[in-house]
């Protein structure tokens, strides 16, 4: 080799080559396998559908049991849900609060409560028969002349909270790495709603029919509450919104007027 001929510097190409890789971000997992995604969202919503059966059955009606059964299976696939959010470097993010959180939880639980009484005076007014669908929602928490609303309204709370961390963190986290985010939001609002299937048949009230309430109201709720997700990018919204209007739903009853 000839003195001009000066070997190829370690900062040259072949050092670049030979450089290894950064890491990608923590976010930028490879999407899901849309067999995964599918899997992870069918599991949930049958063995979603298998408590909820469990719990509206009519011997749970009025018992710890309808809410502890909730609970605990929510607790279980919320832990779950935190984890891969853990795991995927979406955690802060995620449940990171922002100015007017909690306003605009508060706002959109109270137009869901007003919509919820709207839609009872359309669809079961005091003149109709159907007013026993809502009331047979109520008693299967308790009597609700003796209920005990703040015990109950805070069980109703932290079951909310616990359901939207599942549903939207869980289901609709795995759907959007497999999906566009309305597109997701849409197909887990679906499932959620598909989920309530089995209270259509246990809340049936002899005489008056079959009872779709929690199945609309899954699927009503659900897509406001998986719009909270895709604007702002967060599940905290969702959570909160969530569990404030299922505690409103205890705390100002629909059926009573």
């Amino acid at each position: 080799m000839s003195a001009d001929e000066q070997p190829p510097s370690e900062s040259g190409p072949r050092a670049v080559e030979s450089r290894a890789p950064e890491s990608a971000p923590a976010e930028s997992l490879p999407a899901l396998s849309p067999a995964l995604a599918n899997a992870v969202a069918l599991g949930v919503t049958l063995t979603g559908a298998g408590v909820l059966a469990y719990a509206f059955s009519p011997e749970r009606a009025g018992q710890p049991a309808m809410l502890l059964s909730l609970g605990a299976f929510y607790a279980a696939l919320a832990a779950a849900a935190l984890y891969l959010l853990h795991k995927r470097g979406a955690l802060a993010r995620s449940f990171r609060p922002a100015w007017g959180d909690i306003s605009l939880a508060a706002v959109t639980a109270g137009a869901l409560h007003v919509g919820a009484r709207v839609a009872a005076a359309l669809l079961a007014s005091h003149a109709s028969p159907h007013i026993l669908w809502i009331r047979g929602i109520y008693e299967q928490l308790g009597d609700p002349e003796v209920l005990d609303h703040t015990l109950v309204g805070a069980a109703v709370f932290a079951v909310a909270a616990l359901e939207e961390i599942t549903w939207r963190g869980l289901v609709m986290g795995s759907l959007q790495r497999v999906a566009r985010p309305w597109r997701a939001a849409t197909l887990t609002s679906i499932l959620y709603a598909a989920a309530h299937l089995p209270t259509v048949a246990l809340l049936r009230v002899p005489g008056v029919g079959y009872n779709p309430m929690l199945v609309l109201a899954a699927l009503g709720c659900g897509m406001v509450w998986g719009g909270l997700v895709v604007r702002t990018n967060r599940l905290l919204p969702a959570v909160l919104a969530h569990a404030l209007f299922s505690w409103s739903i205890i705390e100002l009853p629909i059926w009573l007027q």
